[in-house]
């Protein structure tokens, strides 16, 4: 029970504590209130500098905190502020900055526990605005606070203002009178409220910044895992192609000798699971290049037409393996004389046919080019490759461009593949600015559309006509049961002058001849599809050999592969030649020149005779071959066993520099990875010898199995002259080897 001094009553106590409170409540004097402009000016500038400061958005919470907590002293007129903040636990608050006008005081490190503030919190989460405390000690809000900061820091009044984030309690700004109580305003209310929501966006630049630090160290760290992944994928192509290049090489080795049936039946097996092998290799590597963004791309002139022949001649093979009509239509409405990448777009079109190939069993694949007319630009071009395959289903049209994915769950065991050719396509469209979709019915067969944005040469290709033939009135009959194969021919020969008909199988081809005849217009050319149905090419060769014997027209056939009887059949009934589809303009012109002229005689610009350059005796290559691996040793020896070129050997790149030194060479091969000294060091110790005795550069050609840009720049940088990427061919090898020698000799 409290004690009172003797002859006082408690009411007199009472009455006395009262008046001295009252007393010292008294509003303190404010310069506010007897100059409002004056008041008004400071407070513009005080917050103009405060929303101007780039401690505010710098995202540095102590630094924000430092000058929002300095404008509240400067704007109350206050010796002291304080911001705080709650705990992520929500079960404290914690001081993160205290400023003081006087420095009598400093302790940053203060933490409240919830226990001794649950009351000032929840008052708080309440007001709007502000708490206002004049007597902080005999206010329910903020009695419990009296122990563990009022009264250490002797604060006799309190304005504390709510700081909130999307709406919930995160902290409080705090505005404290020292020493003597005050009443305070409207005004200063207002105020607090302002600094309050500041420090609301000092946090909200504190949460940016740390975001952007996250992302940064999760960007970082991506990088570092891209990097880690494609050292990963060159270490393997490496560890992968070494062994593949004798592999490979060999097996060409072996095809050039005799074998029985059988054996190049096994032999032609072994080559083929060799190149499959490569072309997953080549399709990681290239997917792993896209997404690190390693890849880029070209813009150099090309012609349209000759990359679609290309890619074409790539597959004929794998079409007529499989029975199937393999057919390319390029709209004559189409510019093919484009600047772009002509790679990575051969890329594209072998991607989507042999992915048609691969899924089809019977039937058609179909490729034709045509302008995009949804795009206003004269370089834009639409690809469509139609198949007559398995087809997709509707759920799966939309996930086959991602990686590793095939429509059906048996794909793989039964059509191969990785599932990576349409995923490198997709990612090639896209950094080439265009779009790929598919439309399919499954079970009937998909086509896969894909729009290109190329631009115009200004100035387009010259290119030298291989034969001159005049076709002007010339009538030609084109046989054949697939329209498209038709609509080539008529495309094809039209410009050249020539008169086309078509007709769609053999009955309807030898009632248009009879037509013709007794009309007395007679076709003087006769193209004629080998395999047709109910009746075949030669069927209709034989009548029309029996039939018209005085006007009869030459006949080409026209053959979906190289087949040995077809070809003999084709002479043994005295037609004009044959031609191998899919059919290319240029061989179609030929074969048309030289079938004419052997029946018709109807001349042919001869060739020009190809004189020889000189007629002194070639000077043989002296080369030396860098390389660790026996087999590749083996294999380059084999390669150069039936020239006149001189071989050496060096085991690593050590004894390739010491070879050099004491010897001349005319040409080094230079593997890029060995033991001892690689071939980067060799090559920059081989430069750095020449040019200190003013000696000419030998001719350096890199052997290489890693198959990215990054390598070709280190090979360049050390000192090569170009590289050649594993496994190398025997006549890709002899071809630079002969360039080198002509340039010798010249």
């Amino acid at each position: 029970m409290t004690r009172h001094p003797r002859g006082e009553s408690q009411g007199r106590v009472a009455a006395r504590t009262t008046s001295y409170t009252r007393q010292r409540t008294r509003p303190v004097p404010s310069s506010f209130d007897s100059n409002t402009t004056t008041f008004l000016d400071q407070y513009q500038d005080i917050l103009r500098t405060l929303a101007q400061s780039k401690a505010l958005n710098s995202g540095d919470l102590s630094r924000a905190f430092q000058a929002i907590s300095k404008a509240s002293c400067a704007l109350l007129r206050v010796e002291r502020s304080s911001a705080w903040l709650l705990s992520k636990e929500r079960d404290a608050i914690t001081l993160v900055d205290l400023h003081e006008t006087s420095r009598r005081r400093s302790r940053p490190d203060v933490v409240i526990p919830f226990t001794h503030c649950r009351n000032y919190l929840r008052a708080l989460v309440r007001e709007p605005r502000a708490v206002v405390t004049a007597r902080p000690f005999h206010d329910l809000r903020t009695r419990d606070l009296a122990s563990a900061y009022l009264l250490p820091f002797d604060v006799q009044s309190l304005l504390s203002a709510p700081i909130r984030q999307k709406g919930k309690l995160v902290g409080v700004l705090c505005a404290e009178s020292i020493g003597t109580p005050r009443q305070w305003t409207r005004r200063e209310e207002h105020l607090i409220g302002l600094l309050a929501t500041m420090a609301t966006l000092a946090l909200e630049a504190s949460d940016r910044r740390q975001i952007e630090q996250a992302l940064r160290v999760a960007k970082e760290a991506a990088e570092v895992a891209s990097r880690a992944k494609s050292e990963f994928l060159a270490g393997m192509s490496h560890e992968i192609r070494t062994p593949m290049n004798a592999i490979v090489g060999m097996a060409d080795l072996l095809w050039e000798t005799p074998l029985t049936p059988d054996q190049r039946k096994y032999l032609r097996i072994f080559r083929r699971a060799g190149g499959t092998l490569l072309n997953i290799i080549n399709d990681i590597l290239d997917l792993s290049k896209v997404e690190t963004g390693h890849l880029e791309l070209e813009a150099i002139e090309f012609d349209l037409s000759e990359i679609l022949d290309k890619a074409i001649d790539m597959l004929a093979m794998r079409a007529h393996e499989k029975s199937l009509e393999l057919t390319a239509h390029l709209s004559p409405d189409v510019p093919c004389h484009l600047i772009g990448d002509p790679t990575r777009l051969t890329q594209i079109l072998i991607n989507l046919i042999s992915n048609a190939l691969k899924f089809t069993e019977h039937g058609t694949v179909e490729v034709r080019v045509t302008p995009d007319f949804n795009r206003p630009s004269t370089g834009a071009i639409l690809v469509s490759v139609s198949d007559t395959g398995i087809g997709i289903p509707p759920d799966k049209l939309d996930s086959i461009f991602d990686s590793f994915t095939q429509a059906h769950v048996s794909t793989t065991r039964q059509y191969g593949g990785t599932g990576l050719g349409l995923a490198i396509t997709k990612r090639l469209v896209d950094r080439m600015h265009g779009q790929i979709w598919v439309e399919s019915i499954e079970g009937t067969g998909s086509t896969f559309h894909c729009s290109l944005l190329f631009q115009t040469q200004t100035t387009p290709i010259q290119h030298k006509v291989t034969t001159s033939i005049d076709l002007i009135g010339v009538r030609v009959l084109a046989v054949d049961d697939h329209p498209t194969n038709r609509l080539i021919l008529r495309e094809t020969l039209t410009p050249w002058g020539a008169e086309v008909m078509e007709a769609s199988d053999g009955k309807a081809a030898l009632e248009e001849l009879r037509s013709a005849a007794e009309q007395g217009q007679h076709y003087e050319l006769l193209l004629l599809d080998c395999r047709m149905p109910s009746m075949s090419g030669f069927e209709v060769a034989e009548q029309v050999n029996t039939a018209f014997n005085e006007k009869r027209p030459t006949i080409i056939m026209l053959t979906s592969d190289h087949w040995a009887d077809d070809i003999a059949r084709t002479y043994d009934l005295g037609l004009g030649g044959y031609l191998i589809k899919p059919i290319r303009r240029a061989d179609l012109l030929q074969s048309i020149g030289i079938a004419l002229g052997r029946t018709k005689g109807v001349p042919v610009s001869p060739q020009q005779a190809v004189q020889p350059s000189h007629t002194t005796p070639a000077r043989t290559l002296r080369v030396l071959l860098v390389e660790d691996s026996l087999d590749n040793q083996l294999l380059v020896r084999a390669y150069l066993k039936q020239t006149d070129h001189s071989l050496e050997i060096a085991e690593h790149g050590a004894i390739a520099v010491e070879k050099v030194r004491a010897t001349h060479y005319d040409v080094i091969l230079m593997d890029m990875h060995m033991p001892v000294m690689d071939g980067y060091a060799a090559t920059r110790a081989i430069r750095s010898w020449e040019r200190e005795h003013d000696l000419p550069a030998t001719p350096i050609i890199a052997l290489t199995a890693l198959a990215l840009k990054e390598e070709s720049v280190r090979i360049f940088e050390a000192g090569c002259n170009t590289h050649l990427t594993k496994p190398v061919k025997k006549s890709t090898l002899l071809e630079i080897l002969q360039a080198h020698k002509e340039h010798l000799n010249s």
